[in-house]
């Protein structure tokens, strides 16, 4: 996804989450995504695992003055039982309970979208997150965890034109 989101700015950045990446401690991950996101104004795209490390990095933070959007992103558990597929996030339980306490830094506006066939991003807990934080989500019908690249160019260009 980071290579059709690149396409879509001038001045796209992007943190790579690659293999040298994911051998780090989690903690190192989590303080890395934040001194990433530390942009001042201006909008974040965080995708998948990037957005669930974002998520984290804002635990216990100031807010953070950023726009986010949040694509197909790895919330905690998920399981789909029909794709043989079960997912479990480190330190999932601390982000549900600084949801559920509202201790998240949160962005100037943060906003989520998903498929509703994705199966790593659980629609329902995403519904449910975002109704918790009093933020938009957008559950798009028959896209998985790979949203079209023309869904997600019309999603981040609603994003960025809906501004500040």
């Amino acid at each position: 996804m980071s290579v059709h989101l690149a396409t879509l700015s001038p001045d796209f950045d992007a943190l790579a989450i690659d293999a040298v990446f994911l051998q780090q401690s989690f903690e190192d991950q989590v303080n890395s995504m934040r001194k990433f996101s530390d942009i001042g104004e201006g909008f974040i795209i965080a995708t998948s695992y990037g957005a669930y490390l974002l998520l984290q990095s804002l635990i216990d933070q100031p807010p953070l003055a950023a726009n986010v959007m949040l694509l197909s992103p790895v919330l905690g558990r998920a399981l789909d039982s029909e794709r043989m597929v079960f997912s479990r996030q480190p330190r999932e339980k601390a982000l549900r309970t600084a949801i559920e306490t509202q201790r998240l830094g949160m962005p100037s506006r943060l906003a989520i979208v998903t498929g509703k066939e994705d199966e790593v991003c659980d629609w329902q807990l995403a519904t449910q997150i975002a109704a918790k934080l009093g933020i938009d989500i957008s559950v798009l019908k028959d896209e998985g965890h790979m949203i079209a690249p023309e869904k997600v160019s019309l999603a981040i260009a609603q994003f960025l034109a809906s501004g500040h």
